[in-house]
């Protein structure tokens, strides 16, 4: 049975997790104002990992968890654009992210790696415009993976997507294998869904989605 000591240690560390979890609202609003959404959702992580290293050991993984979650989503609660740190740059004048009320709207997101902008899977065609081998497979996992980054990274995740909007431009050859690895994430959570065969996308990819997605 705790003795007095412990019995304070766990009551400190509880109050010290609650007190992150509780912030003001003008507080937060005012980190969110001078450092923007991309700042303190990492701030979030930041928290969420000192919450984490307070209790230790597994309990301490799951507290930092659910303590890095709440506060990164509580400090992007406004409504507007977000730019993921850790998601693939655009290829154009546009946010990973646009939130309004409870809803998250992503941007139609590619395949290409957050670190070296390298298309996993892949270009469809050369420079010159001569078609290539490709692995859609491929394509369509890292597609997923950029969106489960650019989610997490503001607060949300996979799981809270109610919507997706997917587009291919060969579908027939390749909606099989997009469906294929389209169930292993998708298949319990079940958004909505439309896919789409377009005649070609912006840079030399076979699959794009863009998501709706519950904050």
């Amino acid at each position: 049975m705790p003795e007095g000591n412990e019995l304070n240690e766990e009551s400190e560390k509880d109050d010290i997790v609650d007190k992150v979890i509780s912030a003001p609202s003008e507080v937060i609003e005012k980190i969110y104002e001078e450092l923007g959404p991309s700042m303190v959702s990492s701030a979030g992580g930041a928290l969420g990992a000192t919450a984490g290293g307070i209790a230790a050991g597994p309990v301490g993984v799951a507290i930092g968890s659910v303590v890095g979650k709440k506060v990164a989503g509580k400090l992007t609660s406004n409504d507007g654009h977000f730019i993921a740190e850790n998601g693939p740059s655009a290829v154009g004048a546009y946010p990973h992210l646009y939130r309004v009320g409870e809803l998250i709207f992503v941007s139609g997101i590619g395949p290409r790696s957050p670190k070296t902008n390298e298309i996993i899977g892949g270009p469809v065609r050369d420079p010159d415009g001569n078609p290539l081998d490709y692995d859609v497979k491929a394509q369509t996992r890292s597609v997923i993976e950029n969106i489960r980054l650019i989610l997490e990274e503001y607060g949300s995740s996979l799981e809270k997507i109610v919507d997706v909007y997917s587009m291919l431009i060969d579908m027939e050859r390749d909606f099989n294998d997009y469906n294929e690895v389209y169930a292993e994430y998708f298949s319990e959570i079940m958004p909505a869904r439309t896919t789409c065969a377009v005649s070609a996308l912006p840079t030399p990819i076979a699959v794009e989605l863009k998501v709706i997605a519950k904050a």
